[in-house]
């Protein structure tokens, strides 16, 4: 599995004119700065983007380690099994028209299948983006995105969609710290097992997010998820719940998605974490990307609006949180600056309207909420305007983190969207996870306190 992820050769077959795929993922390498060799493969083609081309595979004199294949879907099993015969370990296969696109199509894919067991050559897709390595630049996506789109961290996210992709997602924006991305498509050899056995000893990467549309060996996939959660987190969106849904998921990658139910009572036995949407997808694994486990679950909730916190709290109960008293000692700090408004959750607004020094009392008052004996964990909902600028911000959590040693989270709302997104850019730097929605940011913190319950059992 490594030669996709850290492969020193690669080589790519397609079509090398002007904009096309070909030459799309030579472009996406050299802009993240891939460091290995590039070999386009090409009868058409000496030079392709100041790199020597070579007509075939056997033509070129060094060891392949990855082989991306973007040809029409006829010719891709004559390629794979070329390079399988050449000694190249791997092949991502980013071509479709294959079991997803009817008989014919399944033909040609299982004649990929018996190559690989004659060959040895490990086989990614097809009908997939394959891969993406932050950490050295390795990607064969065909689809141009710009580099500063990425953000090196410790997220793996695995997919088989091509939506889940640098070249649809705002990525950086969010603050998504990945360290892999995956897209196993059709997935003919290298499945979801392949992938979480990769990843469960991956140093860079801390938490794995994967979205299912199916699986392919539940016995083998059990096993694999078991060994990987006594090591990091496993975030699971598992679509094609519907039987509307079950139809698109066998026209998209020609999986059949089988019972939700069984799923869903499977995920909860191995305790992996169900997520249900693409948002919470790719939102809640930054909570134990940038934050420390809970010690348990009780939460603490800090908003700028009474409703906006008792919403929080609805969100906080169905994820299975806590949300208790504050401690006397709490109480009676924080009702000096706001006695109707000292419970939990706490409502921080009449403070920043009336208080003569606003940012000194709400400091005081995040500090007092972080400390509380009675608190493991703190959902943080401000407001980001005319009265709480984006440098006021700043500097307000420039001020309380070297305080903090418990996780929290944050929604940040306002009327300006360009502001609440430019601060949250800012605090992700440091390592303070930002949401869009008040019971997003409540969900990822029951998502870690229920693993750190499973750890603990």
């Amino acid at each position: 599995m490594d030669a996709f992820f850290c492969p020193n050769r690669v080589a790519i077959f397609g079509s090398f004119k002007e904009f096309a795929l070909g030459c799309g993922v030579i472009q996406n390498m050299l802009d993240l700065g891939y460091k290995g060799r590039i070999y386009p493969v090409s009868q058409s083609h000496e030079r392709v983007m100041e790199l020597d081309a070579f007509p075939t595979i056997s033509d070129v004199q060094d060891k392949v380690d990855l082989a991306i294949v973007i040809t029409p879907s006829a010719t891709v099993p004559h390629i794979v099994e070329q390079c399988g015969q050449n000694g190249v370990k791997a092949a991502v296969v980013v071509s479709e028209h294959f079991a997803e696109a009817g008989k014919e199509g399944a033909r040609l894919q299982q004649q990929i299948v018996d190559i690989t067991i004659g060959t040895g050559i490990r086989v990614m897709g097809p009908n997939t983006i394959g891969v993406l390595n932050t950490h050295n630049g390795l990607v064969s996506n065909p689809y141009l995105f710009d580099s500063h789109n990425l953000r090196k961290g410790s997220i793996a996210y695995s997919s088989q969609t091509g939506i889940a992709a640098a070249q649809c997602q705002p990525l950086a924006d969010r603050g998504y710290g990945i360290s892999k991305m995956c897209d196993i498509g059709n997935k003919c050899d290298v499945d979801e097992v392949d992938i979480i056995n990769y990843l469960a000893d991956d140093s860079q990467t801390k938490v794995i997010t994967m979205h299912l549309e199916d699986v392919k060996d539940g016995r083998r996939f059990l096993t694999a998820a078991k060994n990987l959660i006594t090591k990091k987190p496993l975030l699971i969106l598992k679509t094609g719940r519907s039987e509307a849904a079950s139809k698109a998921s066998a026209s998209h990658t020609g999986s059949l998605t089988g019972n939700d139910v069984v799923y869903d009572a499977a995920f909860k036995q191995i305790g992996a974490i169900r997520v249900d949407s693409w948002q919470e997808f790719w939102d809640i694994p930054k909570v134990f990307a940038a934050q420390p486990l809970p010690k348990g679950n009780r939460i603490g909730i800090i908003s700028y609006s009474g409703g906006a916190g008792v919403a929080a709290a609805d969100t906080a109960a169905k994820a299975g949180l806590t949300i208790p008293v504050f401690s006397d000692s709490t109480l009676e700090k924080v009702s000096r600056l706001s006695p109707r408004k000292a419970g939990n959750p706490i409502d921080l607004g009449p403070i920043l309207s009336s208080a003569y020094d606003p940012i000194s009392a709400q400091e005081k008052a995040l500090v007092d909420v972080f400390n509380d004996v009675n608190i493991d964990c703190v959902a943080i909902g401000m407001y980001v305007g005319r009265l709480a600028p984006k440098d006021y911000m700043i500097e307000l959590f420039d001020r309380v983190i070297p305080h903090v040693s418990k996780p929290f989270t944050l929604w940040l709302y306002g009327p300006t969207l360009a502001e609440t997104q430019e601060l949250a850019r800012i605090l992700e730097g440091r390592n303070v996870p930002t949401y869009t929605e008040f019971e997003t940011a409540v969900k990822a913190l029951g998502a870690a306190a229920q693993y750190q319950a499973l750890r603990n059992y």
